[in-house]
């Protein structure tokens, strides 16, 4: 993919020999970089990074991402925002990030530089702490979606499609926690888990398929599912919490 080798390139320009490591993660990491196109999340690993290497990297970003130029307003090849990062922020935050860090050293494919993701160090107390506080922001976030947005099934539908994201990575910690594998496929993640927690399978079957756009819902059938969220949601933050 030539805008890739660009990229990676132009990046080099900026940092020289303190770039430490490019690669990418995510669900596009398994797919050959010759037939990517879009939407691929890229990690730049550097000894350091300065206001002076931000503003060099800025117009690089842009091109990256399809923005800034009027001739690209219709481009679909457009890329999320890489993240940069200092090598010594990069294993500090393996205690924080220990959700996000555990899907990387599944799922990542490195371009350029240092594999500096074999080495990283991922403590099963702070991937259940950050699964519980995840849990907790999660529940809170909706109800307080559903106070100021009652009257509003659009918007308690969007609430929903939010919960539905943020499950499946909270399913995929918990399966880490257990120590069974995890599937790339959400519905896969969802039977492992009814194996080991009594959750409503239907009810988290119906919330997958609405965010695969299979399904649509009533304006009854939204509310009903906003209210067993609350209950569902409350049981497995409580499942957590007992880990």
């Amino acid at each position: 993919m030539k805008k890739l080798d660009n990229f990676i390139q132009d990046i080099k320009k900026v940092f020289n020999q303190r770039l430490k490591s490019i690669f990418i993660y995510g669900s596009k990491a398994n797919i050959d970089t010759d037939k990517l196109s879009s939407d691929i999340d890229i990690m730049v690993i550097t000894e350091s990074v300065s206001g002076d290497d931000l503003k060099k990297c800025a117009p690089i970003v842009k091109k990256w991402m399809g923005i800034g130029c009027p001739c690209r307003i219709f481009d679909k090849e457009k890329n999320p925002l890489p993240v940069f990062m200092g090598e010594r922020e990069w294993f500090n935050s393996a205690d924080v990030y220990a959700m996000e860090y555990s899907d990387i050293k599944d799922n990542h494919k490195i371009l350029y530089g240092e594999n500096l993701i074999c080495s990283l160090n991922i403590k099963k107390e702070d991937l259940r702490l950050q699964c519980e506080a995840e849990m907790k922001n999660l529940l809170m976030r909706f109800r307080k979606h559903y106070l100021l947005f009652a009257d509003n099934p659009k918007e308690i539908n969007n609430a929903l499609f939010s919960v539905t994201k943020t499950i499946n990575a909270i399913f995929k910690a918990i399966l880490r926690l257990k120590e069974i594998e995890v599937s790339k496929s959400a519905y896969a993640n969802l039977n492992k888990i009814c194996e080991i927690f009594d959750a409503d399978k239907q009810f988290y079957e119906k919330l997958l398929c609405a965010k695969d756009r299979h399904c649509k819902f009533s304006k009854a059938e939204t509310y009903k599912l906003a209210d067993e969220a609350i209950m569902q949601l409350e049981k497995l933050l409580e499942f957590i919490n007992n880990m």
